[in-house]
């Protein structure tokens, strides 16, 4: 008995070694036909200080959305997102407002009316990427036309109604959603790589007017039943734009769990802190802002 106890621990060290020097080769490879649904929850919380006033303001957004894989070629993978649920929620000391696709707001205002015209212009609404395996995203088409409804939806509404519908044009338009599909997915390494080992990637986007950049590390932690467990640390700098002057700076941190054989990220857990300051229209504002962003997915039949 004791022997083989030491066999059996024997085996067992040499296939963790195994497990622990063998290369994985990740990247976006879905089967062509395949459908999974995708949760991904937002929390933003900001803290504004303006004139030695701090105002704290909590934006939420959850979406759920189908994933179908409509076509499949060694160079590029076209998928199809459709939207099921969208909640969007911006609440602060002076006010909340929101739109729930599942639970109607009770009671609600005119701010509130005017989110849901535009968000339930999303619902069952569908957009195309087409990503490349190695997670870059080539294009993504039909967003442009959802946000052309959101807006129309609203039109007429006032000049409040004509400045939100401005802010959302940038928020949810073709090129915003390709910058979010690539947050996503282009995760992936550009070779095959060993537990313990990292990859570098570095990207620079436009978020509400700023031009943000992020230099990320990832790390392949392990390897259990084909699912990889990558660790992620991102540096964030963001720079204003031109309606404001100043620098925002921080770090993301994380964890990714993918799926080895197709590559899709099953879970995304992502938090951070990002400070600095600004000046708009002759006011200094100090910023901090902690954001915390998970994703799941499932294969549906």
């Amino acid at each position: 008995m004791k022997i083989r106890r030491i066999v059996s621990a024997g085996l067992f060290l040499i296939a963790s070694i195994i497990v622990a020097s063998a290369q994985v080769k990740l990247s976006f490879n879905p089967e062509k036909g395949k459908k999974y649904e995708y949760q991904t929850d937002l929390i933003q919380n900001i803290q504004q200080s303006v004139m030695g006033q701090t105002v704290p303001v909590t934006m939420e957004m959850n979406t759920k959305y189908l994933m179908e894989i409509k076509d499949k070629t060694p160079q590029e993978i076209t998928a199809q997102f459709t939207y099921l649920e969208v909640v969007y929620i911006i609440s602060s000391p002076m006010m909340k407002m929101g739109y729930d696709s599942k639970t109607p707001v009770e009671n609600p205002t005119e701010m509130d009316n005017m989110l849901g015209k535009m968000f339930s212009k999303m619902i069952d609404q569908s957009v195309v990427a087409v990503i490349a395996p190695d997670g870059s995203v080539k294009s993504v088409t039909g967003m442009d036309a959802v946000a052309e409804d959101m807006i129309n939806a609203i039109a007429g509404d006032g000049q409040l109604a004509a400045q939100m519908g401005a802010q959302m044009k940038t928020q949810f338009s073709d090129d915003a959603l390709k910058t979010s599909f690539e947050q996503m997915f282009r995760i992936y390494p550009a070779k095959a790589v060993r537990v313990g080992e990292s990859w570098n990637n570095e990207s620079t986007m436009s978020v509400n007017n700023m031009n943000t950049t992020h230099k990320t590390k990832y790390t392949l932690k392990g390897i259990s039943k084909n699912m990889a467990t990558i660790a992620v640390v991102s540096d964030v700098e963001m720079d204003s734009g031109a309606m404001m002057e100043g620098r925002l700076a921080g770090t993301q941190t994380g964890t990714i769990l993918v799926d080895v054989k197709t590559g899709l990220p099953v879970t995304n857990d992502i938090s951070g802190n990002i400070k600095g300051s600004l000046k708009a229209q002759g006011m200094d504002i100090q910023m901090d802002l902690s954001l915390k962003t998970k994703t799941t997915a499932k294969e549906v039949k």
